[in-house]
């Protein structure tokens, strides 16, 4: 018995051993901390000139496996120095451990870093953040643990950059002398939510608030929205959601869906669609998933819908379309780039491409629809009751697909982008400030019906006299408690 617990003992010494060997080789591999970025960085600025002296550091986010910031070190870095005698810069990028490239320039004056001054390492540095605020590694940007350094008041500030236990991203100041904590901060979400707004009234009432709401569907029988229930600044499909309510927001129910949801919609039988990263599915509700009438292979770029339920999807250069509700699938080859697909009553595609040409699928390939005025550059297009119609930084044109005459709406501001919610036609500004409610039956006026100010708006949709807008939340830095 004591032989095997020698042994055993043994065991754990040894794997302990290798599992360490294992780390300084990750560790080592190129990965340096900060302060080894330095003493490369300086000898490459000494070259330069004589009396360059450091202006900044900062790690740069890559994916090449290590540490990425665990142990206080990264494989790429890049530093600024300046000098006393010139007005110029010299930015030194360095990879793995190596010099990767120079590069010569002006831009802000930083101020010298007394690299003496310099006490604490990004090892020590990320040790402390860790203990005294749980900071964990970022995620979905600024991936593990970032450093920066600067001068501030004359003093070598550093940041250790991760995200909070909320996943909230997240900075510790440091005095990177004395190594004492001088600020935290992380962005915290303000506003969100799926706003209601009564036409002719100034009251706004929020619901779900703090939540990012992507979409939006306002029916005869359903409210429903869709989008991430813990957003942070850098995702919105963390914890998916898809809701409907039937008493207009009192209460919700969560309905089922296989991933985050990119759109949906009704048909005229009250059937709800929803498409998803691969898949579109038919008739989901609170018990049940619904039918998978479509699977891709590719991510769903963008998806379009007609008031008859014509389906077109673009997916990896692909259109897939159908006809009959999803029974059966055509597809046609995009012929250049889209970025912008739509299917018109009778079925007819069409194409806004990224070179902002107008494009209609005709039995003999794709015919390009020209503008009444030359000068005029397509911003977005959409198709309602077979008529099509073009935002241009010049108004909006409206062209009857059957008699292909062409008529031009007026609005006060230049409309960038289309929200098309069955015969319903809604428009943005260029900044999203403003959203016009556009006629799909006549050339009359563009009417203003919402000034969204600082607020974020991804859709909305509109019942009787009741706008309904959907909105993510906004970032704004926020003091955390100094532990």
């Amino acid at each position: 018995m004591r032989l095997l617990k020698i042994i055993s003992c043994l065991l754990v010494i040894f794997l302990v051993f290798v599992n360490l060997i294992d780390l300084k080789g990750i560790a080592s591999d190129g990965e340096i901390t900060l302060k080894e970025a330095i003493d490369i960085g300086f000898e490459k600025a000494k070259k330069w000139n004589d009396n360059a002296y450091l202006a900044s550091v900062t790690s740069v986010d890559e994916d090449m496996g290590g540490t990425r910031g665990e142990t206080g070190k990264r494989y790429k870095w890049t530093l600024s120095f300046e000098a006393s005698s010139t007005d110029q810069q010299l930015f030194v990028f360095i990879s793995k451990g190596k010099i990767s490239g120079t590069h010569e320039g002006k831009g802000a004056v930083y101020g010298e870093i007394k690299i003496d001054d310099i006490k604490f390492d990004s090892p020590d540095l990320v040790k402390i953040a860790k203990e005294k605020y749980d900071l964990q590694k970022g995620v979905d940007w600024a991936t593990g643990y970032n450093f920066t350094l600067y001068t501030e008041n004359d003093k070598p500030t550093a940041t250790v950059i991760g995200n909070d236990k909320d996943r909230l991203f997240t900075r510790i100041t440091f005095d990177a002398k004395s190594g004492e904590i001088v600020g935290a901060t992380h962005k915290v979400p303000i506003g969100g939510g799926i706003i209601k707004a009564r036409l002719g009234s100034d009251e706004l009432v929020t619901s779900q608030k703090g939540k990012a709401i992507m979409g939006v569907i306002a029916e005869n029988k359903y409210l429903v929205i869709w989008g991430d229930k813990k957003p942070t600044q850098f995702s919105t499909t963390k914890q998916p959601f898809i809701e409907w309510s039937y008493n207009n927001g009192e209460t919700w129910t969560e309905l089922q869906a296989n991933n985050y949801v990119t759109q949906a919609w009704f048909n005229k039988n009250d059937q709800l669609y929803v498409a998803t990263e691969k898949e579109l599915w038919a008739g989901i509700t609170s018990t049940s998933k619904g039918m998978k009438i479509l699977s891709l292979d590719h991510v769903i770029e963008t998806i379009d819908y007609s008031i008859n339920n014509n389906i077109a999807v673009l997916s990896n250069g692909n259109i897939h379309y159908t006809i009959n509700q999803g029974e059966s699938w055509e597809q046609a080859i995009a012929p250049k780039p889209f970025y912008v697909i739509q299917i018109s009553d009778n079925g007819d595609l069409f194409g806004l491409t990224e070179e902002n040409e107008i494009l209609q699928k005709t039995n003999n390939g794709w015919d390009e629809i020209t503008m009444p005025n030359s000068k005029d550059v397509p911003d977005d297009i959409t198709v309602i009751n077979n008529r099509l119609f073009i935002t241009t930084q010049s108004g909006i044109w409206t062209r009857d697909l059957q008699e292909e005459n062409w008529t031009k709406i007026q609005v006060d501001e230049m409309v960038v982008k289309f929200i098309k919610k069955g015969e319903q036609l809604f428009g943005y500004t260029r900044r999203g400030e403003a959203i016009y409610t556009i006629s799909t039956k006549d050339e009359r006026k563009s009417e203003k019906v919402f000034d969204a100010g600082d607020t974020i708006v991804m859709d909305l949709d509109i019942k009787e006299d009741v706008l309904w807008i959907a909105t993510i939340p906004n970032y704004s830095w926020e003091d955390m408690t100094i532990e």
